[in-house]
């Protein structure tokens, strides 16, 4: 058996998350710079990383968060040289990968209030741990906090997550959406904003 196919060597309750969130991120990789350059991007994995996910072999249904991570910091170092306006659109383009075109035409047509109340739900779809809460939903604003998860901790994961969740804001009905991020008391707090 392949190394690709084995399940990820992880300690009991170790964050997970679903493989098609890694499937997107793999197509952004790709269609952002091509078949060469993703091989590039896995030339930067770990090497236990590399042997789980990269290639074609099938993956399992759960994988451990920190290699997702990993691949995010090889794009980082990689070709998207630490630049943060491409490292940026590499998000968008894995959550355009993700949803792919009925989960957008469906995005369209809601709005952040209606998107709001199913967001928990939505996490747990995609995470094995984790808690993602709306704090706070106003007219023109919504207020998540993530906790419990390894992203808190990560300065670059903070910043993919909150994009991640502005960027899908952007999807809905709204304009000129905003968003900023801190970390307060242990929880990611993301605020986003729109006309």
């Amino acid at each position: 058996m392949t190394a690709s196919v084995r399940p990820p060597v992880t300690a009991p309750n170790a964050p997970l998350v679903h493989r098609r969130s890694l499937l997107g991120f793999r197509a952004a990789c790709e269609a952002m710079w091509g078949a060469e350059r993703l091989v590039e991007v896995t030339r930067g994995l770990r090497h236990e990383v590399r042997d789980r996910t990269a290639g074609m072999l099938p993956l399992p249904e759960w994988l451990p968060v920190d290699d997702l991570i990993d691949w995010h910091l090889a794009v980082w170092n990689g070709p998207a040289g630490r630049d943060e306006d491409v490292f940026t659109r590499h998000v968008r383009a894995t959550v355009d990968q993700g949803f792919g075109r009925v989960k957008r035409f469906l995005l369209s047509l809601s709005t952040p209030q209606s998107l709001a109340p199913r967001v928990a739900a939505l996490w747990r779809d995609e995470y094995s741990t984790g808690r993602l809460d709306v704090s706070r939903i106003a007219d023109r604003s919504v207020e998540l906090s993530l906790s419990d998860h390894p992203y808190v901790e990560i300065m670059l994961m903070q910043s993919v997550i909150a994009e991640v969740y502005r960027y899908v804001v952007s999807l809905t009905q709204v304009k000129n959406v905003t968003g900023v991020h801190v970390v307060r008391e242990g929880k990611l707090v993301v605020i986003i904003r729109w006309e």
